[in-house]
């Protein structure tokens, strides 16, 4: 199956942001403590894996070898095991800018792809990565008033 050079950088670089997003936010579940921060980072780990699974499905059907481009990726035991450094950055910030990365991404797929049941797909994803960008955002906010309130 034919798909332009375009769209196909877009799908190899998107699953890889994927796998890094999953990454990162199972390091942000296990470095923070409050259980309901605890939950959406996982929760959006596992959204982020569900994600992954989707575009690999792509790349397969117009025989792109999957393994191909996930051979590219850095070690991933390596940043599994690597805490989150704590910087001037809260967790949520920190995610939150690799949604915004992913969401840029899928809308230029958006406009690069021409098969319609690809666009849906990515168009289910940019609802999906929207509603995490809220929340991170809303969390973010709740973060920094209890810094505030409490200093």
């Amino acid at each position: 199956m034919y798909i332009n050079k375009n769209a196909r950088f877009l799908l190899e670089k998107l699953l890889n942001s994927y796998r890094e997003s999953k990454i990162l936010y199972l390091n942000s579940a296990d470095s923070h403590y409050h259980p309901s921060f605890n939950r959406f980072f996982n929760h959006q780990a596992i959204i982020r894996n569900n994600m992954f699974f989707n575009i690999s499905n792509i790349l397969s059907e117009i025989g792109i070898q999957v393994e191909d481009v996930i051979l590219q990726r850095p070690d991933i035991n390596n940043l599994m095991s690597t805490k989150i450094e704590r910087g001037n950055e809260d967790l949520f910030s920190k995610n939150l800018k690799k949604d915004i990365e992913l969401k840029d991404i899928l809308l230029k797929l958006c406009r690069t792809d021409d098969k319609e049941n690809r666009i849906s797909v990515y168009k289910n994803h940019l609802k999906k990565l929207s509603q995490s960008i809220n929340e991170n955002k809303s969390y973010r906010l709740e973060i920094k008033e209890k810094i505030y309130f409490n200093s």
